[in-house]
């Protein structure tokens, strides 16, 4: 079990995610977005809590780029 007592998690993203055993206990949750899969323990109030519920992000991608997808190509350089 995640005990957060206190953290400040308003900059987190909590869409989807798995919180059903944390103790959230004055954690700091005004503003952080969570969606409807967001799992929360028993008897935690979101409204209480000022979260709020956006979209789900959906699954993230199985392959990421690799780096060679990222770079740019640059002509050699040339020798005088």
């Amino acid at each position: 079990m995640a005990t957060v007592p206190r953290a400040g998690l308003r900059s987190a993203d909590l869409r989807g995610c798995d919180l059903g055993g944390a103790d959230l206990r004055h954690a700091k949750l005004e503003g952080t977005p969570a969606s409807d899969l967001t799992v929360w323990p028993n008897g935690f109030d979101i409204d209480v809590a000022g979260l709020v519920i956006t979209g789900d992000p959906g699954a993230e991608p199985d392959v990421l780029l690799p780096a060679a997808a990222i770079t740019r190509q640059i002509p050699p350089l040339l020798s005088p």
